[in-house]
């Protein structure tokens, strides 16, 4: 079987695409984490490089960035990520990739577990676009929202931006902020963040400079009252890149 689109996330993603044809822009971001078996990484490692292979084979063009997760409840699990497609070329490149790799190009026998899900990049949250080169680590920060308190999240996510923004207090790292479409427990935001290396980090996230800023006192009440209680989980884990890995096409 296939590394991408199981059958669910395939009928999950075509009723979105359908739905989503009027605007085609470039801001579907695809996530796949993957457990391998115990003992079986570098099998799956030295498969996954066969199965890129296969792809272009197929003719597909994807770009495919791989991370290990470091910290947290899924340490040890494999990130594939594929950023700026439009529902469109999602279909078109689960047509291309729909069937079955040879077995020494197929890596799912060592997967454990597999979870797909399809996220949206939210570009006026996010102090930056993605890097088509990512840097070696990243902070990833899942944030659950209460159903009815959306709209107030990103208002206040919004301003909050505004607000560092004209005090000069923005924050220097990139901070992409996706929101989840299809895959996993919705209303959730993700919030990638990624650093030159581990020294560069020191632990700190956008979230934690809004912390700092809120103990100051300096945003408006009001605007950090609805930020933090739209929130009903946050969940952090850092990942480091995985370049020999992954699969990059210029340009995808």
């Amino acid at each position: 079987m296939k590394l991408r689109f199981t059958t669910w996330i395939l009928i999950s993603v075509c009723c979105v695409a359908t739905l989503g044809k009027a605007q085609e822009t470039a801001d579907v971001a695809y996530f796949e984490m993957v457990r391998v078996k115990p003992g079986d990484n570098e099998k799956f490692e030295d498969t996954l490089k066969r199965h890129w292979i296969w792809h272009q084979k197929q003719g597909e063009t994807w770009s495919y960035l791989v991370w290990i997760v470091d910290t947290g409840k899924n340490e040890g699990a494999y990130e594939i990520v594929s950023f700026g497609h439009t529902w469109k070329e999602v279909d078109e490149s689960n047509a291309l990739v729909a069937g079955t790799p040879p077995p020494e190009e197929d890596p799912e026998p060592y997967h454990q577990t597999m979870q797909e899900s399809y996220y949206k990049y939210r570009p006026e949250l996010s102090i930056d676009s993605h890097a088509k080169q990512p840097l070696a680590i990243a902070s990833v920060t899942q944030i659950l929202l209460k159903p009815e308190t959306v709209q107030d999240f990103e208002i206040a996510l919004q301003r909050i931006k505004q607000f560092l923004s004209n005090t000069g207090g923005a924050p220097a790292f990139s901070a992409r902020w996706y929101e989840l479409v299809t895959g996993g427990d919705r209303p959730q935001f993700l919030l990638i963040e990624e650093h030159r290396d581990w020294a560069s980090f020191h632990g700190s996230t956008e979230l934690d400079a809004l912390r700092n800023l809120n103990r100051a006192s300096e945003l408006p009440q009001e605007i950090v009252k609805s930020f933090w209680q739209a929130m009903r989980s946050i969940y952090s884990e850092t990942w480091h890149y995985r370049s020999d890995l992954s699969r990059f096409v210029s340009g995808k």
